[in-house]
């Protein structure tokens, strides 16, 4: 059995192929798709989703949908580009890299409208512009802020006040810069979407820094809303809600915040098919891309005990890898082909309370808890069988009680259930927690 989950491999023309698509997401993202080409409003959509959801796979998708229809598109990792300072300088190099390199001309018209706008917008007009004015000398890598100004030269600082000077007395041709660079990028998105609209895609905005990611977002309403370019911002909501709040304080209405830069949520489905469980169709899927077998009466058992509880513990996709991983490391490490039921429930329970719970995960480990704390720390009361017989208590939770009671009343419970194999049922906590404590698999 593999270790990790393989990573799905989408290329931009695979789209919501069956193998792929296995949520069956293919029609939402035809109903995205209609949104966008029946509308000439300039189009901000975000699309929101939990942490772990499915998110980035599903635009991987929708990213081969957009270029069957013809539709270009632009794909921004906002996550990996928060280290840059300037979102606006980020965005503008992504609209210049789609511009065929073939097209000289565009290509030097679109720097020389972009710079124009550089010059005036927040940090960039003035680390640009003393760039330019000492024509090179002085960069922001030596002024990083304004304080490093008083470092230069009198003569140095007197044309940087002059420069300072001139940005706030030409507020009205600073407005005609913007506005221009506004016009152009219009004609131009139309240009390069070929008559339709651009998509521009910006993904793991959640994941970015505060500053960063509001930075985006004013950056869009400002300088990129027009027509013939649609941004779908994908994140989740709450994450970012929290972003605004960080940046600008908890009494911030976050919600309307966030309404200023966003003309339609979208939300992303779990799923469409009305006969499956989200988190069975992933379970599934990531057990076959492991190469784990089940053809095996145990191992049938253990998918089964894995599907329950990833549904009981309403796991998300990223939770289910997770706990694959801690599974498939001490799986691997312990013989798995003669490994009994009973070990493989408890080597299940624990490696997913090992990701979503692990404070309780550590007080077990170290002989912290006893059952009854358990019960309540992990919350296992809603845990039913499926059996007839709904009074008799979930196999898991037996096993947690008979391995976590006293010595007297563990025998009491192996005479009550008929436990064959006494020894076999006892210390399996302690065991498996041991293995995985010795062999953590870090990424």
């Amino acid at each position: 059995m593999k270790i990790l989950v393989p990573a799905l491999k989408i290329s931009e023309t695979d789209g919501f192929l069956p193998d792929l698509d296995i949520f069956k997401r293919k029609a939402y993202g035809e109903s995205l798709l209609n949104l966008i080409g029946n509308t000439e409003d300039e189009l901000v959509i975000a699309l929101d989703a939990p942490w772990g959801e499915g998110k980035t796979t599903f635009i991987k998708m929708w990213r081969g949908l957009l270029k069957d229809e013809g539709i270009a598109n632009i794909y921004f990792d906002a996550f990996e580009n928060d280290y840059q300072q300037d979102p606006l300088l980020s965005i503008s190099s992504q609209l210049y890299e789609l511009i065929d390199k073939k097209d000289k001309n565009k290509k030097d018209e679109f720097k020389s409208k972009a710079l124009s706008a550089l010059k005036v917008v927040g940090r960039a007009s003035l680390k640009v512009g003393i760039k330019a004015l000492t024509a090179g000398i002085l960069d922001e890598t030596i002024l990083k802020d304004t304080d490093n100004v008083e470092d230069a030269s009198d003569e140095m600082s007197d044309l940087i006040d002059n420069f300072i000077l001139k940005q706030l007395t030409n507020a009205e041709e600073n407005r005609k810069s913007l506005a221009t660079f506004k016009e152009y990028l219009s004609t131009l998105s139309e240009e390069m979407g070929h008559g339709k609209n651009l998509v521009f895609i910006i993904d793991e905005l959640d994941r970015c820094k505060p500053r960063f990611a509001l930075s985006i977002l004013e950056i869009i309403k400002h300088l990129f809303s027009v027509p013939h370019l649609t941004f779908v911002l994908v994140m989740n909501r709450k994450q970012i809600e929290e972003s605004v709040r960080c940046e600008y304080g908890n009494g911030v209405e976050a919600e309307k915040y966030l309404q200023k830069f966003v003309s339609v949520w979208a939300t992303l489905p779990k799923s469409t098919d009305q006969y499956s469980i989200p988190a069975e169709i992933y379970l599934r899927n990531c057990l076959e891309r492991m190469n784990f077998e089940t053809n095996t009466p145990s191992n049938k058992y253990a998918v089964a005990i894995f599907e329950e509880l990833a549904v009981y513990y309403e796991l998300s996709l990223r939770d289910i890898e997770k706990s694959l991983t801690s599974f498939a490391v001490i799986y691997n490490a312990l013989n798995s082909d003669n490994l009994k039921i009973h070990y493989l429930t408890i080597l299940i329970f624990l490696s997913i309370i090992k990701v979503i719970k692990p404070e309780v995960y550590a007080q077990l480990s170290r002989k912290k808890l006893d059952y009854d704390q358990l019960l309540k720390s992990a919350n296992l009361d809603g845990l039913k069988n499926t059996y007839e017989d709904k009074s008799q208590e979930h196999e898991l939770k037996l096993l947690l009680q008979f391995n976590l009671s006293s010595e007297e009343d563990a025998t009491e419970m192996a005479q009550k259930f008929q436990f064959k194999n006494f020894r076999d049922h006892r210390g399996i906590v302690d065991y498996v927690c041991k293995c995985m404590d010795s062999l953590q698999h870090v990424k």
